[in-house]
């Protein structure tokens, strides 16, 4: 038993880093291209793209609720085979044509759906609560590594030929993931009874715990995750230098501050919590100062690599996809025995997450439709006061927990 739990968690390890892999591909070197083939050369096609598939990944959050929750582990299977659909309609489809943004963001949507939220059931049944900081470090440690070779590899290979023969490494990826998810055999078997959406709302309201993890859900989608915070950085980088190895290395450069930042944090964790929460509480307001000083400094490429390499390393992958992953994930297990309650509520956080998305994405795309790009970093400047307001909100809460007062 012990011998195919290992072998599960490598996959889910490996199943993270192949999809990580394919994150440039389908992120800054995407925006590039769609700007590039956009006559008006505006990013205003990218945010659509972005837009749609927040919007389709939330409404599908709630019709595929008991879908995901009865089938994880097929739902987990299809949404591999959908990226394969996708990198193909990335190939076949003319990016002149005037939904080419809205097909690829509602593919996008409907492949994150089916892979994430079953994945993340998958990682909370198959990880016991005493390996998933170990698991937690080491998938994301890989995932990182995989962001370091791909999006210089892929730039590179860009730069040589074309967006669109590159998309065929990037269908060859997905196809590996495919075969690895039937490799995939779950320990003891699924079974669970859905229940009625109301019911998981009901749940989620009346628990103070999840209630809690859904308004901080609900703050990453405005100022941490997918946010305006995290296009504008990208149109920053591209504004200074357009060339897809440079686009691909400073991508590599993030990754790499991704992984230290995440030793020192796994290092310091096994000392005391106190030196952990030293390090996070320290770093994250810097969200609100770093687009100040390129307010201040408009054009400087230092700036903007620096604010790109802040988001990726310390507000995406050290909070969002440790710090938070951790403590729902435990969460999720520790307050919630039933099976189907833990994923369709998991499915309920993404929908709080989306309306995020969307809600900091939607004035982005306004500012830039009216012609006012002066005001965008103003924004993301605005937007990112919901990050010290999420901080007081989790210190409060864990001080509170402290005391029993939950």
């Amino acid at each position: 038993m012990q011998k195919r739990e290992r072998l599960n968690e490598k996959i889910l390890i490996a199943m993270d880093a192949l999809h990580n892999s394919k994150g440039s591909f389908m992120g800054i070197f995407l925006m590039a291209f769609m700007i590039g083939v956009s006559l008006k050369e505006s990013p205003t096609g990218y945010i659509c793209y972005c837009m749609t598939a927040y919007a389709f990944y939330g409404i599908l959050s709630t019709l595929f609720m008991h879908v995901l929750a009865a089938h994880p582990l097929a739902s987990w299977r299809i949404g591999i085979f959908s990226s394969i659909i996708n990198i193909l309609a990335v190939i076949l489809v003319d990016p002149n044509w005037p939904f080419f943004p809205l097909l690829i963001g509602l593919l996008t949507a409907v492949e994150s759906q089916l892979f994430h939220r079953p994945r993340e059931f998958l990682q909370v049944r198959e990880i016991s609560s005493d390996r998933r900081t170990k698991f937690t470090s080491a998938r994301n440690i890989c995932a990182q590594i995989a962001k370091i070779v791909m999006p210089f590899v892929l730039g590179i290979v860009i730069s040589e030929t074309s967006f669109e023969r590159t998309a065929i490494i990037v269908l060859a990826i997905s196809t590996v993931q495919l075969v690895l998810s039937f490799m995939l055999k779950p320990h003891s078997e699924i079974k669970v009874k859905t229940h009625t959406r109301r019911e998981v709302l009901k749940y989620a309201v009346g628990h103070t715990e999840i209630r809690h993890a859904l308004w901080v859900l609900l703050a990453c989608g405005i100022a941490l995750s997918g946010c305006a915070y995290d296009i504008v950085t990208q149109l920053n980088i591209y504004n200074a230098d357009s060339s897809s190895v440079s686009l691909g290395s400073i991508q590599s450069i993030s990754s790499i501050a991704a992984i230290i930042i995440i030793l020192v944090y796994r290092h310091l964790r096994t000392k005391k919590k106190t030196g952990r929460d030293a390090l996070v509480y320290a770093l994250l307001p810097a969200s609100i100062l770093l687009p100040i000083t390129a307010i201040l400094f408009p054009g400087n490429f230092i700036i903007a690599a620096v604010l790109f390499v802040y988001f990726r390393a310390v507000m995406s992958a050290l909070f969002c996809n440790t710090i938070f992953d951790i403590y729902y994930e435990n969460a999720l297990q520790k307050s919630i025995h039933d099976d189907a309650y833990r994923m369709e509520i998991n499915i309920l956080g993404e929908l709080w997450l989306c309306i995020g998305r969307v809600l900091s994405t939607a004035p982005l795309l306004f500012l830039l439709l009216i012609g006012r790009d002066d005001l965008t970093l103003p924004l993301i400047a605005i937007q990112s006061l919901a990050v010290p307001a999420m901080i007081i909100s989790i210190r409060k809460y864990e001080t509170s927990r402290a005391r029993g007062k939950l």
